[in-house]
């Protein structure tokens, strides 16, 4: 007679066995279809239908699917777990009708015969945002606003006359903002054939918008002409780094480092040699620490011909912009995916607008770091803009 620790070991085993076989899937499979779906009703929306229906009895009922074929061919479907009494059919790109299939599908795969609706969608999101698009001179390039109201994610890729003389894409925006705005960079200052487009995740395309720019003059300001400037109210200084440590050209070495007794926020105060209009200024993060420990990570830029030397920030001073570094990956501190690495490497651009006025003194103010730390700790800070 087997003892109890046999009759415990086999139990174990039958457990296991029957974990494999559920892993397999079903032990017993029936070839009985399961009922159809039924009484459909349709709302439609932009780029979209929401359809509703009844479910069928069966028992053994796994899922819905719902199946319509786009223009070119490409077969959509959406599938929904049996608790779901509606499905959601997107990717629309026009607003033609078009046929939906739903079916049931049960335990065993059987699948139930075929109940067809006529969809109507809406407007698409590609062709509304198209609308919202402009497009005006910037430094270097151009600047595309848009609004996006129902927050769809979309791509809004710029078109210009690349080095072959192809008329191809110059930059993409993905987003999802209800609002916002882009800018290109690193163009002549000449008149230049610019396209905008409009692109969602299936591939539909809205028209181009066709324009002939000139983008503003640009050119990466001198930085040997750049010195700090001690104002009081700046915060102190560390031992370990400098001002003039932003603007050494060197993005591995010399750094700026605010000393223990700095609390936020904090600011420091530099000369950049010449009065300029900014189109941008771009920091680089300490090696080693990339979206971490004291590196600037929510800032302002202010801007001064004639800097109080009382150093207030009063009428002398304007706020040119304001910036928060986002990490890309999302990861929790210490952990670095490639894209994180890449970002870090091309450094954290502030926009300034382009009706900001010409600035010769910068106050750089740091409102958070990546640690909530009391202390500031950085390596190089590039300036863009026009001197003439």
């Amino acid at each position: 007679m087997p003892n109890k620790f046999t009759l415990a070991a086999l139990a174990i085993l039958l457990a296991a066995g029957a974990c494999k076989r559920d892993e397999a899937g079903p032990v017993e499979k029936d070839g009985t279809p399961p009922g159809a779906v039924r009484n459909l009703t349709v709302e439609n929306l932009h780029g979209a239908a929401r359809i509703s229906f009844e479910l069928p009895g069966d028992k053994d009922l796994q899922y819905i699917k719902a199946r319509y074929t786009a223009p070119g061919g490409t077969v959509r479907e959406t599938r929904v777990s049996r608790f779901n009494r509606s499905l959601l059919m997107e990717g629309f790109g026009d607003t033609n009708p078009y046929t939906v299939t739903l079916f049931a599908v049960d335990k065993s795969e059987n699948v139930s015969a075929p109940t067809e609706i006529t969809v109507n969608p809406l407007e698409p999101p590609v062709w509304i945002v198209r609308r919202t698009l402009g497009i005006i001179p910037d430094f270097g390039g151009v600047n595309v606003s848009f609004e996006n109201e129902e927050e769809k994610d979309l791509a809004i890729v710029v078109l210009s006359i690349d080095s072959l003389g192809q008329f191809s894409p110059r930059a993409t925006q993905y987003t999802k903002l209800k609002k916002g705005d882009f800018s290109t960079r690193n163009m002549p200052n000449k008149p230049t054939r610019f396209g905008v487009y409009v692109r969602d995740r299936w591939g539909n395309l809205s028209d181009t918008l066709l324009t002939e720019l000139t983008p503003l003059f640009e050119e990466q300001l001198d930085r040997t002409k750049m010195n700090g400037v001690i104002l009081p109210g700046d915060a102190p200084i560390g031992h370990l780094g400098s001002i003039a440590g932003l603007f050494d050209g060197n993005t591995q070495a010399g750094f700026y480092h605010s000393s223990d007794d700095a609390r936020m926020p904090q600011w420091f105060t530099y000369d950049m040699g010449v009065t300029a209009k900014l189109s941008r200024l771009v920091w680089f993060m300490r090696p080693g620490f990339f979206f971490s420990l004291h590196n600037p990570k929510e800032v302002e830029i202010w801007g001064s011909n004639n800097p109080n030397p009382n150093g207030s920030f009063d009428d002398s001073w304007v706020l040119l912009a304001r910036s928060t570094q986002i990490k890309p990956s999302g990861l929790p501190e210490g952990q670095l995916s490639q894209a994180d690495q890449d970002a870090a490497l091309l450094g954290h651009t502030v926009t300034f607008p382009v009706n900001s006025p010409k600035v010769r003194y910068i106050r750089f103010k740091t409102l958070k770091n990546w640690s909530n730390g009391t202390y500031v700790n950085f390596h190089e800070i590039k300036m863009f803009g026009d001197t003439h």
